[in-house]
């Protein structure tokens, strides 16, 4: 196995330049890095973007592969004559897609 020296030294001193703002930051000696408006809203947009993807995503799992304790919780309940508000699988995913 052969060890690139220069990409650990690179990624060291990374890390200890990092450490070294964190710090600096914190005690008050150095100015906290102000950021573009435009990058924080952005950066606030993408955090939206990334959040809402992942819900659809498990929404579209579940309508995909549903849960069978679902199912089966469904299946007694009418029979039972019970209604039940729960949402369905895929009404939540539309529902998130509006959202979205």
């Amino acid at each position: 196995m052969e060890f690139n020296f220069r990409a650990i030294k690179g990624l060291a001193s990374t890390a200890f330049s990092r450490a070294v703002q964190y710090t600096e930051e914190k005690l008050g000696t150095s100015d906290k890095t102000e950021l573009d408006e435009q990058y924080e809203e952005l950066a606030e947009k993408c955090d939206k973007t990334k959040l809402y993807t992942e819900k659809i995503v498990n929404r579209t799992m579940s309508v995909l592969e549903p849960n069978p304790n679902f199912q089966m919780a469904d299946f007694v309940l009418e029979k039972l004559d019970k209604k039940q508000d729960r949402l369905r699988n895929l009404e939540q995913l539309g529902n998130d897609m509006i959202e979205s």
